[in-house]
């Protein structure tokens, strides 16, 4: 190997030197375009976040609300309907329902009508007057035609019990306004019903002058009369008849063969109506 002369080494190390001090002071050299370029963002930073502060709308207070109507005011201001209540508002219809069915009027089975009724269609009664008693073969009952002939239940009991052929061709009943009237001038007449109870001849009776004629019944003799009725019905009384008894009883103006002497005896009284004092007929 040759051997470098030192005189050589000591040039080597000095140019060596002289490379690292200048490319050292290049690292850190900053020239003055680069200053300046990089200087500008620093000194852009601080206006263009100002511009874009300024670009934020600053928080405006908000706007008063306009005032409500008067018409919600008031709604507002009014009473409501407790919150309790509602449930009873929701049961009002079954209550209604309810105390609807409290109004209807009970089936009560009155004699006086049911029964009565029952035995005027049974005896054939309503064959020949008509169910409503409109007439037909017989002489009308309705609209007071019943006691505009016979003024005193007694006098039809007669009648009906005897029937028109036991009298045939004489007048019987108050005169009327079409005159007094005569058994068997209309050609027809009317059987006899002396099968009748007593009980069953006062029920059709009552029938026939209250229901059919429409008689005023609110004279406390003829509430006295349906309630003695009534007694009867309930104890199911079958007194026959009392033929005699009723002649007895009838009015001979009316009542062909009637004496007119009245009840024999207080245990045996007329039947019908009878004023303050009287007992009705114990049938």
């Amino acid at each position: 190997m040759t051997e470098i002369p030192e005189h050589l080494l000591k040039r080597s190390r000095a140019a060596k030197g002289k490379g690292d001090e200048g490319a050292s002071s290049d690292s850190t050299a900053v020239t003055p375009a680069a200053a300046a370029a990089s200087a500008a963002p620093a000194a852009a930073g601080p206006p263009a976040v100002a511009a874009a502060a300024a670009a934020i709308p600053a928080d405006k207070p908000a706007p008063a609300p306009a005032p409500e109507p008067h018409y919600i005011e008031a709604a507002k201001a009014r009473r409501r309907i407790p919150a309790w209540v509602l449930p009873l508002v929701g049961a009002l219809p079954i209550w209604a329902i309810a105390f609807a069915g409290t109004m209807q009027q009970p089936e009560v089975e009155d004699p006086l009508f049911t029964g009565a009724e029952a035995i005027y269609a049974e005896a054939g009664c309503a064959g020949c007057h008509g169910g409503g008693g409109g007439g037909g073969v017989g002489y009308q009952l309705s609209d007071g035609n019943v006691w505009e002939t016979f003024p005193d239940p007694v006098d039809q009991m007669v009648h009906i019990v005897r029937g028109s052929s036991a009298i045939n061709g004489e007048a019987y009943g108050a005169e009327r306004s079409d005159g007094q009237r005569v058994a068997g001038a209309s050609g027809n007449n009317m059987p006899a019903f002396g099968e009748l109870t007593m009980l069953e001849l006062e029920l059709v009776v009552f029938h026939e002058r209250a229901v059919l004629s429409g008689e005023d019944t609110s004279s406390a003799a003829y509430q006295e009369w349906m309630e003695h009725l009534r007694e009867l019905e309930e104890e199911g009384d079958e007194t026959p008849v009392d033929f005699d008894l009723l002649l007895a009883c009838a009015n001979p103006d009316y009542t062909p063969g009637a004496t007119g002497v009245g009840a024999p005896d207080e245990d045996h009284p007329c039947p019908g109506p009878h004023a303050e004092g009287e007992e009705v007929a114990a049938g």
